[in-house]
């Protein structure tokens, strides 16, 4: 659905809402998969859906409801009376906050031409092109090609109003065979046939390389991450930790946290060239660029609406992507400058251990290797981590060229070489 035809919507719903307040968003994603496993395209997937989210206030209630059948009006006035009926029943929530009423400028940062012509069938050819590769190097390779051609709208009875399109283009393969596996990666809002096959190309390179790992004794380590890696560990560790009334409450790590986290920055950035999002939250208010470390040193954290007005705070939303800096160093660099230490793909299965200290475990997987006088010299087993992200942060000991990464949002991250890295034990 074009703007018009979302605010056509909206103004309608809004104009026909009784007596209290209502916030509509209206979501619609046209998305492109294929997804394929021993070196064969499994299956093809075309799905257009559009998601109508109703949510009412009255007084100090507030209850929401979802429909995904935007063409039957008799539907949606029974949900808008339904959605009401429901909001008279909850229970008083003294930090609700009205509607922000914002009309928010939507330069559509995240909006790639290129990708909006990628079809199905296009999708099936990269993908077949790249079990191909896998076939003539005889490595089986799995994984998914995801194209999301999105619109986002919302509104809300304070007047406030924004549209915005975006992509969001996912390839991930993992190469395998019974004594080794590699994996890579490209996102973005763009993808080209050449970055599906660089992709491929590397999950391949890296699975030649983990054949037969050996037990390396899991000890406190020179570890370098790539962005994937790093990725993951930032990425829990701000959903966890970066939240300004945990900390105001004594409940974060940043509650009597003051010391520098090393000299990187860390902030947010709809417009960043890598990987834009949208510019606006699902509550309606502005996403714009956020700060949250500024070479090591804690800025203001997420901050609720309510939370802000309490504390006499600038109300700061959930970002839409983290962005990592970087000092510049490519990869091989890094492990040039290396002399004993372990390079790391990525991480799976992190679970938080202590949020004082924003302390996880996880595990390596898809290719962890040795590193001896600045060479890749072989694949090591898996190994278990236990260790506090901002320990990892202070022990940066140099970093590199920031890419589009992130498995679940949107991440802009360098890989990292960090001391002491605490591996605990092996995990097969």
């Amino acid at each position: 659905m074009n703007r018009q035809q979302c605010e056509d919507l909206i103004a309608g719903i809004l104009q026909t809402s009784r007596a209290g307040e209502l916030q509509v968003t209206l979501n619609g994603v046209d998305r492109l998969g294929t997804r394929f496993n021993d070196c064969a395209i499994s299956q093809n997937a075309l799905k257009l859906q559009h998601t109508l989210t109703l949510s009412a206030r009255l007084g100090q209630k507030k209850t929401s409801l979802s429909i995904n059948r935007l063409d039957d009006k008799d539907l949606i006035k029974r949900s808008i009376e339904q959605v009401f009926a429901n909001c008279a029943h909850m229970p008083d929530d003294k930090e609700l906050m009205p509607a922000p009423g914002n009309l928010i400028e939507t330069p559509e940062h995240a909006f790639s031409a290129s990708a909006e012509q990628i079809d199905i069938d296009t999708v099936g050819s990269w993908v077949a092109a790249a079990c191909r590769a896998g076939g003539s190097a005889n490595i089986d390779l799995a994984g998914l090609l995801s194209i999301q051609k999105m619109f986002t709208a919302y509104g809300d009875s304070a007047g406030g109003f924004a549209y915005e399109r975006s992509h969001n283009c996912d390839y991930h393969v993992t190469a395998s065979d019974s004594h080794g596996s590699g994996w890579a990666e490209h996102k973005g809002v763009s993808l080209r046939e050449r970055d599906v096959l660089r992709a491929t190309r590397r999950a391949i390179e890296k699975c030649s390389k983990a054949q037969n790992p050996v037990v390396f004794q899991p000890r406190p380590t020179t570890v370098i991450l790539e962005p994937q890696a790093v990725g993951d560990l930032l990425s829990i560790a701000f959903w966890y930790g970066f939240d300004q009334r945990a900390a105001d409450e004594g409940r974060s790590a940043f509650s009597n946290h003051d010391e520098a986290l090393g000299n990187l920055s860390l902030y947010s950035d709809p417009a960043n060239d890598l990987f834009p999002t949208l510019s606006f939250s699902s509550d309606g208010q502005q996403l714009g660029k956020s700060i949250w470390l500024d070479h090591g040193h804690r800025q203001q954290l997420v901050t609720s609406r309510y939370w802000a007005e309490r504390q006499a705070l600038e109300a700061k939303p959930s970002p839409a992507n983290l962005i990592l800096s970087g000092d510049g160093n490519n990869l091989q660099k890094l492990i040039e400058s290396t002399d004993d230490g372990i390079l790391v793909t990525r991480f799976w299965y992190i679970r938080p251990t202590d949020p004082k200290t924003l302390g996880f475990t996880g595990m390596t997987r898809d290719g962890t290797y040795r590193i001896e006088n600045g060479i890749v010299t072989h694949p090591v087993v898996d190994m278990r981590w236990n260790d506090s992200v901002l320990r990892i942060l202070k022990n940066v000991i140099a970093s590199g060229i920031a890419v589009a990464t992130g498995e679940f949002s949107a991440m802009v991250m360098p890989p990292l070489k960090v001391a002491a890295f605490n591996f605990s034990s092996l995990s097969s």
